[in-house]
């Protein structure tokens, strides 16, 4: 088979009705860098980023990271996408771009920022893997993008947020108080991530120990209070109302409840 025959056979079946010969295709292309640059292989790759089946525009982003690897070319199309009217497009050039080597930047952030908020939790972490990644090297800007979308009334995208900041170890006062007021969500997911937050902050978010104490004092879900007892044992806060909440909350009939709480007061007192 000649090349122009064995492209025109590939671009068939990147089109296929059938998505297993489309995945196959796909990944015999990660192992083919050289056919899967050719500009109508690339065009045909594009049109797997969006196709609703998950594996397919997994492996697709795939193999147009192995063709980016070697081609410039193929990265500045992965950056074009970027602004791509499908979200399922604009993910999959970001997350493409991630796995070639220095080709994810900034130019990726609102991609990635919107992917906080897709209701599938895989792609959720994997946008998170990458924003941090992104955001070590631009942490003002990515602190300040957090920051927006973890005030916002999207709860899942302020879950997120929250541990994007945790995980860039960014706790100045207004990112503190953010946490601090996400305490007091209605959404125990965001209580959760707030709470996770803050046991990373430490002794730096001290000023929040009356709100976490607030959500092992009140809150009904038994998670959170856990976890809300769990973190005052490293916020380095012995005040009375903390000392007592977690006093009452070791002598409570949940088990693991009063397990954290038996923990956080050894530490705070270890740690006089």
């Amino acid at each position: 088979m000649s090349g122009s025959q064995a492209t025109d056979s590939i671009v068939v079946q990147l089109r296929s009705t059938d998505v297993r010969r489309r995945i196959g295709a796909l990944l015999r292309l990660q192992d083919k860098a050289d056919q899967a640059a050719q500009p109508e292989v690339v065009e045909a790759i594009v049109d797997n980023l969006a196709h609703p089946a998950k594996a397919v525009q997994r492996h697709a982003a795939g193999a147009m990271a192995a063709a980016g690897a070697s081609d410039p070319a193929v990265a500045a199309r992965l950056v074009a996408l970027l602004d791509a009217p499908q979200a399922r497009t604009r993910w999959a050039a970001a997350y493409a771009l991630g796995r070639i080597d220095g080709a994810l930047d900034m130019r990726a952030c609102a991609a990635l920022i919107e992917a906080l908020s897709n209701p599938d939790g895989d792609v959720r972490w994997a946008a998170l893997e990458l924003l941090v990644r992104v955001g070590r090297l631009n942490r003002d800007e990515m602190r300040n993008r957090l920051l927006a979308l973890g005030q916002s009334p999207d709860v899942t995208g302020c879950k997120m947020a929250l541990y994007g900041l945790r995980d860039l170890g960014i706790c100045d006062a207004t990112v503190l108080a953010s946490a601090r007021a996400a305490c007091a969500s209605p959404d125990s997911h965001v209580r959760l991530a707030a709470l996770s937050f803050l046991k990373q902050a430490g002794a730096g978010g001290r000023e929040a120990a009356p709100s976490v104490a607030e959500c092992l004092e009140t809150v009904r879900d038994p998670g959170v209070r856990r976890a809300a007892a769990f973190t005052l044992g490293y916020l380095d806060d012995r005040s009375e109302r903390v000392l007592r909440a977690l006093r009452q909350a070791a002598d409570a009939g949940d088990a693991a409840l009063s397990k954290a709480a038996r923990q956080s007061l050894a530490r705070l007192k270890e740690e006089r």
